[in-house]
């Protein structure tokens, strides 16, 4: 039981520990990094709900902040090149890979950020009202109004 801890500490001590964004992270380990990642924001995330309606002019919102801001890292209708290939972990494509948190995690996770990845904390650049419409376009992904779909699969 001691040896593990020991025989960890010698590899990253020693710089055996691989550090490249590049490289592909192994299954053990984003398994673990998630699990810790969704017990701490289950832990943190306080449970209030979205106040602000799911209406086509708030989907809208959230669509162009996600565009704006978002779109980057996570894709937008198309995966990001950059989020897929050059961030360790990689970065969840939501087009793709549907959000699995509740909105006030997501909410949670916007405001303040993700430690050890790229995910920065956005508080303080975006209002609390333009990061729950962001959270709430996401949330709606698998059923926007048609308008919403159209736009935010149109080509830029």
């Amino acid at each position: 039981m001691i040896l593990v801890p020991i025989v960890c500490l010698f590899v990253l001590r020693a710089g055996f520990w691989p550090i490249a964004a590049t490289s592909q992270p192994s299954s053990w380990e984003s398994r673990l990094a998630m699990r810790a990642l969704r017990a701490s924001v289950e832990r943190v995330a306080p449970p209030q709900p979205n106040a602000i309606t799911a209406s086509e002019e708030n989907l809208l919102a959230g669509m162009k902040t996600f565009k704006n801001g978002c779109a980057g890292c996570h894709g937008d209708a198309r995966p990001s090149q950059w989020g897929t290939t050059s961030f360790y972990p990689r970065v969840p494509q939501f087009a793709q890979e549907l959000p699995q948190l509740t909105e006030p995690q997501m909410f949670w996770i916007v405001k303040h950020g993700v430690r050890y990845t790229g995910m920065a904390a956005w508080d303080g650049l975006l209002s609390d009202d333009e990061i729950w419409k962001v959270v709430m376009f996401l949330s709606h992904l698998e059923r926007l109004p048609p308008r919403v779909a159209e736009e935010f699969h149109r080509k830029q």
